[in-house]
Order: C-alpha cells, then sequence, then structure tokens
C-alpha cells in the first residue's frame, strides 16, 4: 500500500505487514489492499504517552478526570480526550513527548482553533449517547474551552474504558460521528456507507470510479478529509464542500484526476468559506480519532449481520463487499 510519511513522501509496504500490525493491535479493522495512511509513534512510546496522560490529567483534575484516548495531532501534538468527572467530553493537546498539556486555544497562522474543531469531532459522537449520572465537578472543567461556543457545545457521553493511542473508538461511536459529520451522497440505493475521502487520493478515485455503476443499489456518503497534500487537500476539500452543487464538484474532481500526479482535478476556489473548511477540518480530526491515524479511503457501514463494520483501502472484490452492505 501506498503510505505517506511526515514529509509528504510516499512509501510501498505490503498488504500483510500492516495486516499484521493491525490486527495485534486488536483493532478489527479489515486493512485491504491500497489506501494512503499517515504514520504513528511506535508501540513503547504509545505507553509512554498514555502514562504521560493519565499522570498529567489526574493531577491537573485532582483525580476527577480520566483519559478516554490519544489520538494524533498537528505538528507532533498529541490530542488527549477526556471526561470530566461530570461526564463531559473534552479535549487538549499535549507535547509531542509528554511533558506538559496545552490548555486553551491552539491556533494557526490560517487562523484556525484547532482546540475547538477537534471539540466539534468529540461532539459529534457524544451527541446522541444517553447522558451519564453527573458526580463531582473536575479542576479540568473548561480547561479546553476556547470561548463561549466551545464552551456552551459540551456534550454528556456514556462511560467507556480508557484506550491506548492509536487505537479506535468502538465501531458503533464511529457510525454514530459519520452520520452527523458534513459528507456529499452520491446513489439513489438502499444500501449506505460512507467514504471518508481526500480529494488527491488516487486509491479514494478508484473507488470511486469502481462504485458507478453502482449508484442505482448503494448511497455512498463521501465525506471529504484534506491531509494527504498540505494546503491543497484541505481547499480542495472545502471547494467540493462548498460548491453549488456538491455532487458534481466531486464528479468533476474524480473524473478530471490525474493519476500521474495524483491530484483531484476539482480547481482550488479563490475564496473559501471558512465555516466549510472547518467542516472538513472536522472531518479529519474525527477520523484520525476513530482509527488513531490517516487513512483514505476509510469505509463505514452497517452488514447484513447488523453490526457496524469499517473498511481501510480499497476492498479486493468490490462486488462481494457491496453484498455484505445492509
Amino acid at each position: 500500500m501506498a503510505v505517506a510519511s511526515r514529509k509528504g513522501k510516499k512509501m510501498l509496504k505490503t498488504s500483510f505487514s500492516r495486516k499484521t500490525s493491525v490486527i495485534a493491535l486488536g483493532l478489527g479493522l479489515l486493512v485491504l489492499s491500497a489506501c494512503h495512511k499517515s504514520g504513528l509513534p511506535n508501540a513503547p512510546q504509545n505507553v509512554r504517552l498514555q502514562k504521560s496522560a493519565d499522570l498529567l490529567i489526574g493531577t491537573l483534575s485532582k483525580n476527577t478526570a480520566s483519559v478516554v484516548r490519544l489520538y494524533p495531532g498537528p505538528d507532533g501534538l498529541v490530542g488527549v480526550i477526556f471526561r470530566t468527572g461530570e461526564g463531559a467530553m473534552k479535549v487538549v493537546w499535549m507535547t509531542p513527548h509528554g511533558a506538559a498539556i496545552l490548555p486553551g486555544p491552539v491556533i494557526t497562522a490560517a487562523g484556525q482553533d484547532l482546540t475547538a474543531i477537534a471539540q466539534q469531532a468529540v461532539d459529534a459522537v457524544s451527541k446522541t449517547l444517553p447522558k451519564p449520572v453527573p458526580s463531582a465537578g473536575s479542576a479540568l472543567d473548561g480547561l479546553s474551552g476556547s470561548g463561549p461556543d466551545a464552551s456552551s457545545s459540551q456534550s454528556q457521553a456514556q462511560s467507556r474504558t480508557p484506550t491506548p493511542f492509536g487505537k479506535k473508538m468502538s465501531l458503533s461511536d464511529f457510525m454514530t460521528m459519520s452520520r452527523h459529520l458534513r459528507s456529499i451522497a452520491v446513489g439513489r440505493g438502499s444500501r449506505e456507507v460512507w467514504v471518508y475521502f481526500d480529494p488527491n487520493c488516487i486509491f479514494c478515485n478508484q473507488l470511486y470510479e469502481s462504485l458507478k455503476s453502482s449508484e442505482t443499489r448503494v448511497r455512498v456518503h463521501w465525506i471529504p478529509v484534506g491531509f494527504l497534500k498540505k494546503d491543497d487537500s484541505l481547499k480542495k476539500a472545502t471547494g467540493i464542500l462548498q460548491a453549488k452543487n456538491p455532487g458534481e464538484a466531486l464528479r468533476e474532481n474524480e473524473d478530471r484526476f490525474d493519476t500521474g500526479s495524483e491530484e483531484g482535478g476539482y480547481p482550488v476556489p479563490e475564496k473559501i468559506d471558512p465555516v466549510v473548511e472547518r467542516s472538513v477540518a472536522t472531518n479529519t480530526i474525527g477520523l484520525g480519532q476513530a482509527t488513531g491515524e490517516l487513512a483514505t479511503p476509510t469505509i463505514v457501514y452497517r452488514g447484513t449481520d447488523g453490526k457496524v463494520h469499517s473498511v481501510m483501502g480499497m476492498p479486493q472484490d468490490l462486488r462481494t463487499f457491496l453484498t455484505g452492505v445492509k
């Protein structure tokens, strides 16, 4: 499979080596032959980061808050999702080696509040879950808030066991989040799948082309993310989503895809809608939170067995795959 390094280069790895490592982590994902990925720290570092997060969050909250999950953040930062004593799910950033917590907003040069974006992704998962029984307040309440909008949008979530860095959220939560993120629906079939795609992902393009003949059988919700080519992927994904007809914009991107340079064919718009750009950033961070890494295409669906499934990469046999989709 093609793997995107931190420098934006790609190297080839066998699908068997990746599959073995993922199964060893117990992710329960079907890792297939073709997808773009961003790397994760090695296992020993994961354990150290988890211990650091537990210590920092425990100390700052006087042991009333607990770490739920860690996930890869921008520029080496580590996203820490924690539950306050009252049950609210919040997000803060930890330094790359686990030395300190960064409370409050983390702002990019473009003015994006990454903390608020990450919180929005957590809320997308939490908003439909049952409200837990309140307990003692936490000293961390408001720690990750980035203003009135962020603090007023805090959602409640049921208790769940903390999981190590790189492990995914439950498949049920992944499906819940996917349903609430902004997407582009294509097709009119009764079967439904949700696909996370980067507009510059050649494997997403192959999946799109392969699904064209199945538009009467399946309804695909394309969830745009942007990480493969720094500014270009994010802006191109935003342009597609903010278009007057996002479905036509998506089709143009894929029909004009340049396989040589591995670039989508939709032009980057001169004017970017910051609200839509925030939605794409939320989709991207949400994918990282769900799977512990960024990989496209990533497919989420409910199977004919009634269970939620997640697939990374191109299904080797699309027809067989679709027969298992409810």
